[in-house]
């Protein structure tokens, strides 16, 4: 008898733990509306300062697909359980010609984040960040940088070479993300049954919030409005 009762006290534990695991998985679609000539600059940004030569066509293709209105972030945080989370895998913020591409890079914190150089000239990337300062130093074509974002929430980036160049991280507590394609459009699948605060995340509008209750499984629809400052 007494070899039964660890077997019969693992098997209760067991059972007791995946009860408290929500078992029904639901998905989230939605349209976020964006208002079409959003400002291209956070306020204090100086870059309406810098001089800059006449832009090239590549450059002009890049500030199109990196415009802040095509990388809106949609996020889900459980407010009934914590989330497991994973290092984003390929978390890559890029440079190209004197971009930081993309505009907004989402990542789950303790992601670290490779800095690859692939434009023709030399760049640095820092943040002077509350919790995530600091200064990679500047490097030369081709070179990368890793750099762990422990900090939750928005890490901006900046340039000590090129005053116009300007991108955020934006480091999550959680898995459920995903960005809105260029006409506000976003799905999100896999979300435990809850209730969540939805974030929204736009570089030059910053966050809007709400909520919602995922329960037994199927399809929700959110949809949710972005206004100018």
């Amino acid at each position: 008898m007494m070899r039964i009762l660890p077997v019969l006290f693992f098997a209760t534990l067991l059972l007791n733990t995946e009860a408290d695991v929500p078992l029904n998985k639901g998905k989230v679609v939605g349209k976020i509306a964006i208002p079409e000539n959003v400002p291209l600059l956070k306020r204090g940004s100086n870059q309406k300062y810098c001089e800059e030569e006449p832009a090239s066509a590549r450059k002009k293709q890049i500030d199109l697909e990196n415009h802040p209105n095509r990388h809106v972030v949609v996020s889900f945080h459980p407010t009934d359980f914590t989330p497991e989370l994973s290092p984003t895998p390929r978390a890559i913020m890029n440079q190209m010609e004197k971009t930081f591409v993309p505009k907004v890079l989402p990542i789950t914190k303790g992601s670290t984040v490779e800095f690859l150089n692939s434009d023709t000239e030399v760049h640095n990337i820092f943040s002077m960040t509350p919790r995530a300062t600091f200064n990679i130093g500047r490097r030369q074509p081709g070179k990368s940088v890793p750099q762990l974002i422990e900090k939750v929430g928005v890490v901006d980036l900046k340039c000590d070479i090129h005053c116009g160049m300007n991108a955020s991280i934006l480091s999550l507590d959680t898995p459920y993300f995903t960005k809105a394609n260029a006409s506000g459009n976003y799905e999100v699948d896999g979300l435990p049954d809850g209730n969540y605060r939805v974030q929204v995340y736009h570089f030059s509008l910053g966050v809007i919030e709400d909520n919602i209750t995922i329960k037994g499984g199927g399809v929700f629809t959110k949809n949710l409005a972005l206004v100018k400052p």
